[in-house]
């Protein structure tokens, strides 16, 4: 579970460890003969549940993933994935293989409406190139079908250690010894129907949105419901000379036989997606889309009677926005569609799962390593679960917005995209009295309690080499957290906040970690980093794993230690000071 922590020292590009030791990795539970046992089993293997994986993994855990299907996704399902959600790949060693990916998309800019592929073009407008996100985040907002970045966060979960058994499915789950216990799980091969027995300390329910494991604890969900019902069609045909040249984001099919849109694939020359809704309350039904049927449609949305086509697969779903009433249960926990199903316009669902993963992985990682208390996972819900209360709404808004019906108190609430997804906060989280908008214009961050930290470039040192980078690459590197501080000795030269860390963290009984500047760190911003956070030049933050600011100092308290370990045992839950 990583290594021994560190003699106390600064490390720039790097937190140093100081407090107690790491923890060795715990048994969830006792193993025996009859049952595999691990600290986590993950139920989906979807983008969420393996997320999930590859972020508990990173921070030592151990996990089981299950997946009914024999691999990942052939749909595209989404496609658009927002700075945040490279952050947090970033933060784990995945991002570049992301952004290599994602290369093929990069001239995918033309949004149009046309009657066929081939046919009139009824309008059409060329979204501007992604701006310059540098002021607030080091990574890209980027668009990527889910059938490519699957595959991407699956290996680097496999490389990571994760046990990922797909063609495997859950079909039941106890907790004997109480809603809080460990969970003891069937599970299936479902080709050769052997069974085997999982037990788990927590069970994670990334099944989708009809998820069998929310269904069976009785947990209802709330909300408008099924806005409409959709397929998707995935096919292979040569669109060489219907597209003639162009490069499509989304394209609008609208003629006599049909009102639909065509998904561009970065080999969509070769492939294609085509998204159509239909009717039960005329009596339609999924099973209408035949092979037939389905490739007479995709004719027709191309314009080409005679054209070639081979349905690769027809993927029903819904236009829905619903959200569980509880996104734990005990030793369970929600995440991803199984806790919220968004309505895909803005593009937020699968980028909202992927930040539950994350959310919940440092802090089973932390109470895991005996490091926070077992509050602590109660602040997943109180923290997930307005967010995404909050994104869903958004995203009926921008429907609305959309579609012409919004009126103008429904167009003023509709926040910015990059605002719902990059600076949504945790007022939970806040100072007591403090009152947190629910999303935050990520340039306006300035380093409160309950708000993601802000980006500031750096200059960070990794075995005695300097390289540019963001303040945000010192967070996440294990489940401890993080206090940024500015300059300021004592008598022996020792950086005062160094030496509370150390004493606040044995007051504590926790592990933490140190980046400071003036001692290593060097600052590359214009603003400084403390005015980008609120403190002075001699002041101090306390970031959490996940990057949420948990506590600041505008300067240097009488007691800083004190004052310090007070904040720890507040954001890791631990209440009580050891003896």
């Amino acid at each position: 579970m990583g290594k021994e922590p560190e003699e106390l020292q600064e490390r720039p590009g790097r937190a140093a460890d100081v407090g107690t030791d790491a923890a060795d990795p715990v048994d969830a539970v006792e193993v025996s003969d009859a049952a595999d046992a691990t600290d986590v089993l993950i139920v989906g293997g979807g983008i969420t549940g393996l997320s999930c994986a590859l972020f508990l993994r990173h921070h030592g855990v151990r996990c089981v993933l299950v997946e009914r299907h024999a691999s990942t996704s052939v749909h595209p399902r989404a496609w658009g994935w927002y700075p945040r959600t490279l952050e947090l790949l970033r933060s784990v060693g995945v991002e570049g293989t992301v952004l290599k990916a994602a290369a093929g998309y990069a001239e995918h800019r033309r949004q149009a409406t046309v009657e066929s592929l081939t046919g009139r073009e009824v309008k059409a407008v060329m979204l501007p190139a992604p701006g310059d996100l540098g002021g607030v985040t080091p990574s890209r907002q980027i668009s990527l079908g889910q059938d490519r970045m699957e595959p991407i966060v699956r290996e680097a979960a496999d490389r990571a250690g994760a046990v990922l058994r797909f063609g495997s499915e859950l079909t039941s789950f106890s907790r004997p010894t109480g809603p809080a216990g460990p969970v003891v799980a069937t599970v299936e091969d479902r080709d050769t129907g052997a069974e085997r027995r999982v037990r788990a300390r927590w069970l994670v329910a990334a099944d989708g949105g009809r998820s069998p494991v929310r269904e069976t604890l009785g947990i209802r969900r709330v909300g408008r419901g099924t806005l409409q019902h959709q397929v998707s069609i995935l096919f292979r045909a040569d669109l060489t000379g219907p597209l003639a040249g162009r490069r499509f984001s989304i394209c609008q099919i609208e003629n006599d036989e049909l009102r639909g849109a065509v998904l561009g694939h970065d080999d969509t020359l070769r492939r294609g997606t085509l998204i159509l809704q239909y009717r039960p309350e005329r009596g339609e039904t999924p099973e209408d889309f035949t092979t037939e049927r389905s490739v007479a449609l995709v004719r027709s949305a191309v314009g080409d009677p005679d054209l070639d086509v081979d349905v690769v697969g027809v993927l029903p779903w819904e236009l829905a926005a619903l959200s569980a009433e509880r996104f734990r249960d005990g030793s369970v926990f929600l995440v991803g569609d199984a806790a919220h199903v968004v309505p895909p316009i803005g593009g937020y669902g699968a980028n909202t799962g992927i930040h539950d993963a994350h959310n919940l992985a440092w802090k089973l990682a932390s109470v895991l390593r005996g490091e926070a208390g077992e509050g602590l996972l109660d602040s997943y819900d109180a923290e997930r679960r307005p967010v995404a209360e909050a994104t869903l709404e958004q995203a009926r808004l921008r429907l609305l917005v959309r579609s012409g019906r919004a009126d103008g108190e429904q167009r003023r609430a509709t926040a910015d995209v990059l605002a719902v997804m990059l600076g949504h906060t945790y007022p939970s989280a806040a100072e007591p009295g403090a009152r947190l908008p629910r999303f935050r214009d990520p340039a306006e961050l300035a380093g409160e309690p309950g708000t993601r930290a802000p980006h500031v470039p750096v200059l960070l040192r990794d075995g005695g080499r300097e390289a540019p980078g963001s303040l945000l690459d010192v967070y996440g590197g294990d489940p401890a957290p993080v206090l940024v501080h500015g300059g300021g000795t004592t008598g022996d030269d020792e950086p005062v906040w160094a030496r509370a860390a150390a004493q606040a963290a044995r007051r504590a009984g926790v592990r933490l970690r140190t980046a400071g500047f003036g001692a290593g760190l060097r600052d590359l911003s214009e603003r400084g980093w403390h005015e980008r956070y609120g403190v002075r030049a001699d002041g101090a933050v306390l970031v959490r794993p996940d990057g949420f600011v948990a506590w600041r100092s505008a300067g240097v308290p009488a007691d800083a230690a004190g004052a310090l370990a007070g904040a720890l045992r507040r954001a890791l839950a631990r209440e009580e000071e050891p003896a």
